[in-house]
């Protein structure tokens, strides 16, 4: 009886003096507060928190109060910090474990954990059957940045875009189209054109994340929209690229508002890197813009992360290449088989035959994913077509040539500043561009014929006077798509804002503009028409608004590796038969180096309005930077 109550009373005594959870969850507090945790970067990192730009007080970029553990936890680190804790210690919940903070937000429970020293019988964890075979399903062993080229016919992709590859153990190149993708994009529909444009500059649209197999990516990308991939392995180890996922899993329930310029896709990739990293911190780089292509160099400089480099090219630059390889009569018989005029066994069993069948397989389904040929057409031809081929021995057709890196092109913020002439007096110009491409800055790195600028700026000052807005387009795009033998596509324009349409003299009034065109190439020389089509506001329009149309011819010439000549000429006239506009203008850029350019141009412009007509003419002598 004497060693039953010794037992009962050392047992209560164990009892009494057994650490609760209220004393783990204490301890793990004071730890937190004495190692400054609230203050470490990574944490700002898992709270997607960045400063205000003039405060520098911090604020998260999630909004959605579902991603936060505190009342104020969108800014107040602390307070979230105490608040995490605080639920991750929270009981099992046997019904539903899913629901479980532990589950919730995984990528924190990690790095508290790990940075706490926290035990399994400290902290014991939950188990979290769908984020565990959602991670089992990916099998996480490395991570690829992937870099679809810039597409300028979808305002999705007019900028290119950036995605995630996780890479399973032992990929090889027969098994990496399996792997899963990583893509953060705008809630949208893209074919929504200049409304998608104006939602995405005001961050109108959620930002949501989705996981699929790669292959579906690429056909969407190399296939549908004809965009080179570019694939860039990164040495994210298999826990790096696990806490990148555990942080995935707890922004694909959050929302967060999408804005083209800086919370866009590339931007949220950067800060799932800057998690699976802590001290990366890449996306800090970009506080005010975040460019696709800009991203893509920012990852490539920094020092190891990026260990191979690879190029997929799309179904449109293979077409180009296996087209090159063809003589002309060779490339139309090739081209006849393909629209069913020809039958392939027409071609004959030469090796130019096999070129020409291989060429003609492709560009029926080049032609069937665009959607310019019925499915069943489709089909019935890749049939024969491969049929013929299948009894013909293999050949080799060369490989596409790799094209120069995205991230060699020049950067996409431009600044200019000129002198000259302006209406019969001395004047300056200025000019800035944070974003992206225009026709006469250097192609390398960029897709050939496509301008895309976002909010471009244009001021001057004539001799006597102030600066005056010349121009403010927040958009400005123009593809110049050339037309060839076996596939034509429209070049477009569209641009709105406000610009100086009626003279030097007269102020800046609303504008929207553009119209359908027609391009071709010819021994490096880029020609092109448009019907340029445009709504004019101002003040001293008859109804304070004109509408017109008329042709705009142009010319892009390469005079050497780093100088490029653009001619233009028009003429519009308008439904208010007062007004009348012609106009010529030449513009030269050399480069001077990576980052700069020297730029001269002139502009003759007749404008009649009110039954008299103006002359006025515009020269200038600058240079541009690049930023």
């Amino acid at each position: 009886m004497k060693i039953l109550i010794a037992l009962g009373t050392a047992l209560s005594l164990n009892l009494a003096t057994a650490p609760t959870w209220a004393d783990t969850l204490a301890d793990a507090r004071a730890a937190a507060r004495e190692a400054s945790l609230a203050a470490d970067p990574a944490w700002a990192d898992l709270l997607q928190y960045e400063p205000y730009p003039f405060t520098g007080h911090l604020r998260s970029l999630a909004d959605d109060p579902g991603f936060f553990n505190a009342p104020d936890g969108a800014r107040n680190p602390a307070a979230e910090l105490d608040a995490t804790l605080a639920r991750l210690f929270e009981p099992a919940r046997p019904a539903d474990p899913d629901d479980h903070p532990q589950c919730r937000f995984p990528a924190r429970h990690h790095w508290l954990r790990q940075r706490l020293a926290l035990s399994p019988a400290q902290l014991p964890e939950q188990p979290c059957p769908r984020l565990e075979k959602w991670v089992a399903e990916i099998r996480p062993g490395g991570v690829t940045l992937v870099f679809p080229s810039a597409y300028v016919n979808s305002p999705a992709s007019m900028f290119g875009h950036t995605l995630l590859r996780i890479d399973p153990p032992g990929q090889t190149e027969a098994t990496r189209l399996l792997a899963y993708t990583i893509n953060y994009a705008a809630k949208a529909d893209p074919t929504d054109g200049l409304t998608f444009a104006l939602k995405g500059l005001t961050g109108r649209y959620p930002g949501t994340l989705s996981s699929s197999p790669y292959y579906a990516k690429v056909r969407e990308y190399g296939d549908m929209e004809s965009r080179d991939v570019w694939e860039y392995r990164l040495n994210l180890n298999p826990d790096e690229t696990r806490q990148l996922l555990r942080h995935a899993w707890e922004i694909g329930a959050t929302r967060f508002d999408y804005w083209f310029f800086d919370e866009n896709c590339s931007y949220m990739i950067l800060r799932l890197l800057d998690v699976a990293r802590p001290g990366l911190r890449v996306s800090q780089q970009f506080f005010w813009t975040a460019i696709p292509v800009d991203t893509v160099k920012g990852v490539v400089a920094r020092q190891g992360l990026v260990s191979d480099i690879s190029f997929r090219p799309s179904t449109g630059t293979e077409l180009a290449h296996r087209a090159s390889r063809l003589d002309p009569a060779g490339l139309d018989a090739a081209i006849a088989v393909a629209e069913g005029r020809r039958p392939p066994q027409s071609l004959g069993r030469t090796p130019q035959a096999i070129e020409q069948l291989e060429f003609a397989d492709r560009l029926v389904s080049f032609r069937g994913h665009a959607g310019k040929l019925d499915q069943d057409d489709a089909l019935a031809r890749l049939k024969t077509i491969q049929t013929t081929r299948s009894q013909l021995p293999a050949i080799d057709t060369g490989t596409v040539p790799e094209p120069t890196h995205p991230e060699s092109g020049h950067a996409s913020g431009r600044v200019g500043l000129a002198a000259g002439r302006l209406g019969g007096t001395n004047a300056l110009f200025l000019d800035l561009r944070p974003a992206y491409h225009d026709l006469l800055d250097p192609e390398t790195g960029y897709a050939r014929g496509a301008q895309i600028r976002f909010l471009d700026l244009g001021a001057s000052q004539r001799e006597g006077q102030g600066w005056r807005l010349d121009r403010f387009l927040p958009v400005d795009i123009v593809s110049v798509a050339p037309r060839l033998s076996w596939t034509q596509p429209l070049s477009w324009k569209v641009r709105f804002g406000w610009e100086r349409t009626l003279g030097a003299s007269r102020a800046s009034g609303p504008t929207l503009a553009g119209g359908p065109g027609a391009a071709w190439e010819w021994k490096g020389l880029l020609g092109y028409v448009f019907l340029e089509n445009q709504l004019l506001g101002h003040g001293q329009l008859q109804k304070n608004w004109a509408i017109g149309s008329g042709p705009l011819a142009g010319l892009l010439w390469d005079v050497g590796t780093d100088t490029r000549l653009q001619l233009e000429a028009g003429r519009q006239w308008f439904n208010d038969g007062r007004l009348d506009r012609s106009m010529a203008r030449s513009h030269l850029r050399t480069r001077l180096s990576p980052r700069d350019n020297l730029v001269a141009g002139y502009e003759w412009t007749r404008i009649g309005l009110s039954d008299t007509d103006r002359t006025e003419r515009r020269l200038s002598l600058g240079w541009q930077h690049y930023f």
